[in-house]
């Protein structure tokens, strides 16, 4: 019995070391859900729900308005475990209903179908389709800057191919994705236009390189090519084509530190005249440091050129930044906080805004198929120009989760 226990123990201790492991994702056998197995595949599924207080619902300095809500969630996914190739299916939904202000519900979901086929170890092919309902929040920019009071919902329909390969120590991969957006069709203040005219599809290319310098540390180059094409006749001058090239490195320095950090330049030229290139640095990143075996700080940088939905801006850039700290208090308990940057530079207008995020949270694993969640979350407007509103918002949320 003795000699069971030691080998039990040293299987843990050496689970709980595996390189990279962090606390997020680290097995943990008493507490994780078992799923339900069909043959090949394996059903796993989860709902949540619980209440939540919103101090700020539009994000604003003047006329503050708060309420309580109750959110309800679901989840459920089909995935092959077969040694090689893979196949599945998704599904989630996040609704929230507010006490008193109907105007602001919301429920967004999404589908997805995947499959992999994987021709050796070192060469694979994969596809999806996903349709998704999502909304933009009344307090983000966009919705502020056409002066509305509730969310804009909006439609996406995506159809993806990725492949990669190896030789010896050059990694290539390459992908092609088609998206649609299709906007919810709501009338809004500014000018009484419909929000539909900002319907568009866009294409993706994208080819990418690796060298392997050492085992755990790569060189890489990416680029990617995408085309914008707007589906009313009305909105075509907002066609555009982006071509982005970055270079960068992929590095487990010792297992403690583990980074991916890639840098370059991004241009996008529209087909109206009169409207200039939106160009500027390219940038994504990750660094994850894991000072204990108990505790994961992430980092994390990401440089973008999006869309907007209003009808004085065309698209503006947006720098997200953040750092995240997860730790594991007890076997069952997770702590993590949060904190981020969002800053957006529209160019027509010049307009600015910076928020600041900071996300507390804290799971209780109950047992294989119970977690109470709590979290806090604070937001505010530090940066601001041309009309946006400053405003504090708090949100709390406590949600019981019950898991396959």
């Amino acid at each position: 019995m003795a000699l069971a226990q030691d080998e039990v123990q040293g299987q843990d201790t050496a689970r709980d070391a595996a390189r990279g492991v962090t606390v997020t994702s680290r097995p943990r056998p008493d507490f994780d859900p078992l799923g339900v197995r069909l043959g090949g595949f394996r059903l796993d599924g989860m709902v949540d729900i619980g209440p939540g207080f919103d101090s700020n619902l539009f994000g604003r300095r003047n006329n503050v308005v708060s309420d309580g809500f109750v959110d309800t969630g679901a989840g459920l996914r089909l995935r092959s475990d077969w040694t090689t190739h893979a196949l599945g299916l998704e599904a989630n939904m996040l609704s929230r209903q507010y006490f008193s202000h109907s105007e602001l519900d919301f429920q967004d979901w999404n589908v997805r179908g995947f499959g992999r086929y994987d021709f050796s170890a070192d060469t694979n092919v994969e596809g999806h389709y996903r349709h998704t309902r999502e909304h933009l929040d009344v307090f983000s920019t966009e919705v502020q800057g056409i002066g509305i009071s509730r969310p804009v919902a909006f439609d996406t329909d995506e159809v993806a191919v990725t492949g990669n390969t190896r030789f010896n120590r050059l990694g290539l991969t390459g992908g092609a994705l088609w998206r649609s957006y299709r906007f919810e069709d709501v009338a809004f203040a500014s000018t009484g236009g419909p929000l539909s005219l900002n319907d568009f599809d866009t294409v993706i290319g994208s080819l990418g390189a690796s060298y392997t310098v050492s085992p755990g540390r790569a060189l890489t180059a990416t680029v990617r090519l995408q085309d914008i094409s707007y589906t009313h006749s009305t909105s075509r001058s907002r066609d555009s084509f982006t071509w982005e090239a970055l270079l960068g490195f992929d590095y487990d320095f010792d297992g403690v530190w583990q980074g991916r950090i890639a840098v370059g330049w991004r241009q996008r030229n529209y087909e109206g005249p009169g409207l200039k290139p939106v160009e500027g640095l390219a940038a994504e990143g990750q660094l994850t440091w894991l000072p204990t075996q108990l505790t994961t700080v992430r980092f994390n940088v990401l440089r973008t050129i999006e869309e907007s939905i209003r009808v004085d801006a065309i698209s503006f850039q947006r720098l997200q930044a953040g750092i995240a700290v997860d730790h594991e208090y007890l076997r069952n308990v997770i702590l993590t906080a949060d904190a981020r940057v969002d800053r957006r530079e529209y160019q027509r207008p010049d307009q600015t805004a910076s928020d600041g995020l900071l996300t507390l949270s804290a799971r209780w694993l109950l047992n294989r198929n119970m977690e109470l969640v709590a979290s806090y979350g604070f937001s505010t407007r530090l940066e601001r120009s041309g009309g946006f509103d400053e405003y504090d918002r708090n949100l709390l949320q406590v949600r019981l989760r019950m898991s396959l």
